[in-house]
């Protein structure tokens, strides 16, 4: 089969914390790990590089030229496979706040910048006394528009986390035509994520009859932040083909044009829609 075909995709999923030093050259090992598993499209999870308080992100933030995703550039074209480098923090041109973007940058083959994507939907959620628990808008700038990118000649539509709980978002991402699949970075959280990650990550799938290639974060990255792991990739049927579990790992799936096909052909979902009366 052709490359563009069948692609054996990986998700990656570590702990990061406020070390970034530290995390780099964990999720790097990760990554030269997934390669020598043959992967041909690897897939990090969110904020990978740093994971603390949101007073320190623009200090461990970088601008889209910066060490960081020239070292992910350059590790694309070192191995000849495309990087979805998950999510970092970028500082945007003139500081606002101190806030930051956090984007999604896709590497080629040859290390060009194939796409990016701004995280859209922030995270905010209080517990019944009020108190912040998570509050991303403290922190992070959201981003205003949706991103799909053609990879190999298969369509892909980019979304990070929480924006995995909007299906409006994949309504608008699948308006000009199908996906073939989603790529889903996240640091998904443990009391969420029990509940709620595999069974969005499915209908996301289930949806749009596409594979969903989800990398997420595990385990303590301080006190009160846990992630829940369970880095998935999933068929276009909603079936689980690989899951790295509740530990720092990599999972690998073949994902193929012909199974998408034959989903489509069972369910004709997408040729049944009606987008002129969505809106």
């Amino acid at each position: 089969m052709s490359l563009s075909d069948t692609i054996y995709a990986s998700v990656v999923s570590v702990t990061a914390t406020t070390d970034k030093q530290a995390n780099l050259e964990n999720i790097f090992a990760r990554a030269e790990e997934a390669v020598r598993a043959g992967s041909k499209w690897i897939s990090l999870p969110e904020m990978f590089a740093f994971h603390g308080p949101y007073n320190e992100l623009w200090n461990n933030a970088e601008f889209e030229d910066g060490p960081l995703n020239n070292r992910l550039s350059e590790f694309a074209r070192r191995h000849g496979v495309v990087l979805f480098a998950g999510s970092v923090g970028e500082r945007p041109e003139g500081s606002q706040d101190g806030k930051i973007y956090n984007t999604q940058y896709v590497f080629g083959r040859k290390g060009e910048l194939l796409a990016k994507y701004r995280k859209t939907h922030l995270f905010n959620l209080m517990d019944q006394t009020g108190k912040a628990l998570y509050c991303e808008s403290d922190g992070y700038l959201s981003g205003d528009t949706l991103k799909t990118v053609t990879v190999d000649g298969w369509r892909v539509g980019l979304a990070t986390c929480y924006d995995l709980r909007f299906p409006d978002l994949f309504g608008a991402l699948a308006r000009t035509g199908p996906l073939d699949c989603l790529v889903i970075p996240a640091a998904f959280t443990l009391q969420t994520g029990m509940y709620h990650w595999e069974v969005l990550l499915r209908a996301r799938a289930i949806e749009n009859l596409c594979y969903v290639v989800a990398a997420n974060q595990v385990g303590t990255h301080s006190p009160g932040k846990q992630s829940y792991g369970n880095a998935m990739i999933i068929d276009p049927w909603g079936t689980p083909l690989a899951n790295t579990g509740h530990m720092e790992g990599v999972a690998v799936a073949p994902m193929s044009k012909s199974r998408i096909k034959a989903c489509r052909g069972q369910l004709p979902a997408i040729d049944n829609k009606r987008p002129e009366i969505y809106t």
